[in-house]
């Protein structure tokens, strides 16, 4: 699960929340990560203010990820090969080719992808290279919106169009909010303005505290989640995954996955330096 970034919305860390409600329903998932390019705040940014290392050697992540079926990796060949690419892009504040290549660069090759992307124009090209990487089955999805404006996300903030991968073959579907009897809602709701905020908010998703500022939050985490159980076949229908696991994030479960995660990658730790 990975957006490739560059919608430069400033929004909260969806597709890093999305992930550990994923497999705090039972799907396992091993996340593609990253430092901000053009957002607030990336998934290394919010899990580093947990204390999680994204350079935790691999045997490490492996043991846990059997434990918890969670993983957070990055190709870290990749991040040297291209950091003064990355940099660049940074300094002009644009997207760069490194952004649509670091979510394909997932070194555990896994077989179901949700790619996220900020333009219509990389939908087909995306699945497309899914495909050639042997993808079985994949998501890549968009939402508008306005007519220039597009989340790397699911979201109700618009009309989202996603590009199904299914045995080799390639098709298109837009699902709206409507589809969910959801109103269409401002994309402001889902920005932050600072780190500090997001971490606010990770926090309270995971543990169920849901107030007026951050339902509409949870709603687009589950709709995400929903993907993904809807992907491995955890369910019938995005919209049905999409009410799982809205109720399972307003039971809290995960916020104690996520920290049995956290406390397993501590144990290793502690254990290993012993």
């Amino acid at each position: 699960m990975c957006g490739t970034g560059g919608d430069k919305l400033n929004t909260f860390n969806i597709s890093t929340l999305a992930a550990i409600v994923t497999s705090s329903c039972g799907s396992s998932v091993i996340k593609h990560s990253g430092r901000s390019t053009t957002s607030t705040t990336g998934s290394v940014d919010i899990l580093s203010q947990f204390k999680f290392d994204i350079d935790t050697k691999n045997e490490i992540k492996e043991h846990c990820f059997k434990k918890t079926n969670l993983m957070f990796t990055s190709s870290k060949i990749l991040r040297e090969l291209f950091a003064d690419v990355k940099k660049i892009c940074q300094e002009a504040n644009i997207p760069g080719f490194v952004n649509l290549l670091g979510p394909l660069t997932n070194p555990y090759k896994t077989s179901h992808h949700i790619l996220g992307v900020s333009n219509l124009k990389w939908g087909t090209l995306m699945a497309s290279s899914l495909k050639s990487l042997g993808s079985s089955d994949s998501l890549v999805l968009c939402c508008r919106i306005s007519e220039n404006i597009f989340m790397d996300e699911l979201s109700f903030c618009g009309d989202n169009y996603l590009w199904k991968l299914v045995n080799g073959v390639i098709k298109e579907e837009v699902i709206t909010p409507s589809d969910f009897n959801m109103k269409i809602e401002d994309v402001s709701t889902l920005v932050i303005k600072d780190k500090a905020e997001g971490k606010t908010i990770f926090e309270d998703i995971l543990k169920g505290n849901l107030s007026n500022k951050t339902t509409s939050k949870a709603t687009v985490i589950a709709l995400n989640t929903g993907a993904a159980l809807y992907l491995t076949k955890k369910v019938k229908s995005i919209f049905e995954g999409y009410n799982i696991a809205l109720q399972h994030i307003k039971s809290g479960r995960s916020w104690e996955h996520f920290q049995n995660f956290l406390n397993c990658m501590k144990g290793v730790h502690d254990f290993t330096d012993k």
